[in-house]
């Protein structure tokens, strides 16, 4: 043995001879300044209280106090009868505590015309509070009493623990147990553990009682897992069947005492232990059923408490996880994938369960919802991508379609929200978004983008589900961000202008904003959703996208044509030619957007058509007069002064059709 591991043993020794010492010392010196504190609250309290008014006083005798109530009692009888009740000026504040008739002053005369009674006074009544103790020794009592009994405990539970594996694994190591004892001293201890508690438990010792099952679930938790995991003393179906039983006895003890503690204790325990217990030895199937066992312990619980089914998720993955770091092979991909499944569906079933029962979804509900589909997603693709990368699409719609099913199952229970029925659709369009980049290539991927945005639009207007209006906004900017960002290119080979891949791709996508548009200006319209800033921001979104892609069109074409040019005056000729399309592309275009503007009656679509001619007047001043030839200027200028006088000639025609019908 190492010097190092003696070193340790002492270390653990000692500490464990000086809390002994300490402790029942710190205990006494707490009783005896308590105990001097109890008999100075009781001397204070024992001592006569003074009467009202003189300090010099005597306290009057109970029926002395009676006899006067009643004799004052009787004389607001007689005045109240001859109707010259008068109350008095001032009157004692009588003490609650204090049996003292309060001095009265002699019976008043009966009030004249002239003089007026006087003002009822109410007298002040002092509020009594009574507590052996001051609020700040209250609050020191407290935190003494939470870190005595629960955080001592808790800490001397959790270190006798280690204590016991460390010094477990030194006689392993030496030799001095054998394999059957070693699991024997951990189930005695185990058992022993749980029967003190059980003990205490029926002396209403609730917080010891839990500290002393939860070390004794742990052990035995360790104790099974060492059978048929380390040692194989135990076959696989003799293993389950323990461990089974203890999964049952550790939530029955945390039903029985009413105590989170306990299965929260048992559940870190038990992820635990194969951790301390590793083996060079890889019994990975050994593993994965034993955290399948632990899973279903901790969610099949009869009730639901807080922070352990995300408890129970979190020490699966990280045991997965660390497991893989060490031991992962392509050949154990079965297994893998089947406890990954098993995992996934556990979890699924589970808040499904508790939904079917009625029971009201948690935070944590909704957040193991959310994260579980897509850790699962995510460490499959990992696992089956280089592989199989051709059935990962199909794979995303796979689970697209489960969450689908869910939420159509649950939809018409009462106890489903709105929420929670649009967490599921969310899920679900999420994974048909991720299936279309991973399936699909190139274009491709936007033109079903925009599509999937137009679709959950018309069902959001449809369903008034507001949320589903916002993830299509949010699937239409990233269809938009990649054609302008990935698919848009600027250096092209020569290609037919309109029929080719980028125009027709775009021009998809645009009809899918251009069908957003329409939906909130018509279907919406019907459901009465008011949205005219959606509506005009996505129209004029369609307008400035299909200006782009005509204008990328343009310039391109007539740039491929002048890069395959030999003779540097061809490819200045192309150039120009590039340029002159460009201007009356936009002219025309712009003339376009007026005439929609006036025969549909949208002065969005009109003030587009005049930002687009400004624009066009502005490059034909800077740009086209410096660098077109004479022939080029004067047909860029000729047709865009034709446009701009036919929609001048339609702004006056419409404007005067209106001021005739004033």
């Amino acid at each position: 043995m190492d010097d190092a591991g003696i070193m340790i043993i002492m270390l653990l020794i000692l500490a464990i001879i000086l809390a002994a010492i300490s402790l029942p010392v710190v205990a006494l010196g707490i009783s005896i300044r308590t105990r001097k504190k109890i008999a100075q609250q009781i001397s204070i309290l024992s001592q006569p209280t003074p009467s009202v008014g003189s300090s010099e006083q005597t306290a009057v005798p109970l029926p002395e106090s009676i006899k006067q109530l009643e004799e004052r009692i009787a004389r607001l009888e007689v005045a109240f009868k001859t109707g010259q009740f008068v109350i008095p000026e001032r009157v004692a504040p009588v003490e609650p505590s204090s049996p003292i008739e309060p001095k009265v002053d002699a019976q008043p005369a009966a009030p004249t015309a002239s003089a007026p009674p006087p003002p009822v006074q109410t007298p002040p009544q002092p509020s009594v509070s009574w507590s052996p103790f001051p609020a700040q020794k209250i609050k020191a009592a407290q935190i003494e009493s939470v870190i005595g009994r629960r955080w001592l405990g808790w800490a001397a539970v959790v270190l006798i623990l280690f204590a016991t594996a460390f010094f477990l694994k030194y006689a392993f190591d030496n030799r001095w147990i054998g394999e059957l004892g070693r699991v024997a001293i951990g189930i005695i201890a185990g058992v022993t553990l749980t029967v003190l508690g059980f003990k205490y438990h029926r002396r209403r010792w609730r917080i010891f009682s839990q500290i002393l099952t939860g070390g004794g679930v742990v052990l035995l938790y360790l104790s099974v897992y060492a059978a048929f995991g380390y040692y194989h003393l135990a076959s696989q179906k003799t293993a389950f069947v323990y461990l089974a039983i203890l999964i049952v006895e550790a939530a029955g003890l945390a039903l029985l005492y009413n105590a989170p503690a306990i299965a929260i204790m048992a559940l870190v325990g038990g992820f635990l232990t194969p951790i301390l217990l590793h083996s060079d030895r890889d019994q990975y199937r050994s593993l994965f059923g034993y955290i399948i066992a632990l899973d279903v312990g901790a969610l099949g619980l009869l009730k639901h408490w807080p922070g352990l089914s995300s408890l129970a998720f979190a020490g699966t993955h990280l045991l997965f996880w660390l497991w893989y770091g060490d031991n992962y092979h392509p050949r154990k991909i079965g297994a893998v994938m089947i406890f990954q499944t098993a995992v996934f569906l556990l979890f699924l079933l589970a808040h499904i369960g508790r939904r079917l029962k009625r029971q009201v979804a948690a935070i944590e509900d909704f957040g193991l919802l959310l994260i579980n589909p897509f850790v699962f997603f995510a460490t499959s693709y990992y696992l089956l991508n280089p592989n199989h990368h051709d059935w990962m699409g199909v794979f995303a719609i796979g689970m697209a379609l489960v969450y689908a099913g869910v939420a159509k199952l649950l939809l018409d229970r009462p106890t489903t929200t709105a929420t929670e029925s649009l967490s599921f659709i969310g899920i679900s369009l999420t994974f048909v978004t991720l299936a279309i980049p991973i399936q699909l290539r190139s274009n491709w991927i936007t033109i079903a983008w925009a599509v999937e945005a137009l679709v959950m639009l018309w069902a959001g207007i449809e369903t008034k589900s507001q949320k589903l209006r916002i993830m299509s906004h949010a699937l239409f900017v990233l269809a938009l961000f990649r054609l302008l960002l990935w698919d848009t290119p600027y250096d092209r080979r020569p290609f037919t202008p309109l029929l080719n891949k980028y125009f027709l791709s775009s021009l998809a996508v645009t009809s899918c904003v251009f069908g957003a548009a329409y939906l909130y200006h018509t279907v919406a319209h019907q459901k009465r959703i008011s949205a005219p800033k959606f509506t005009l921001v996505i129209l004029l979104l369609g307008i400035v996208t299909l200006w782009f892609v005509m204008s990328v069109e343009t310039v391109t074409f007539f740039a491929t044509r002048a890069a395959a040019q030999r003779i540097s005056a061809d490819a200045a000729h192309q150039r120009w030619l590039g340029q002159m399309a460009l201007s009356v592309l936009w002219s025309v275009y712009a003339a376009a957007l007026a005439a929609i503007g006036f025969f549909r009656r949208l002065p969005a679509v009109r003030w587009a058509a005049l930002a687009l001619f400004a624009l066009t007047i502005v490059k034909a001043m800077l740009v086209d007069i410096a660098e077109l030839q004479q022939l080029y200027r004067i047909i860029v200028f000729f047709v865009l002064g034709l446009l701009l006088l036919a929609v001048a000639w339609g702004y006056h025609k419409a404007f005067h059709s209106m001021e005739s019908l004033r």
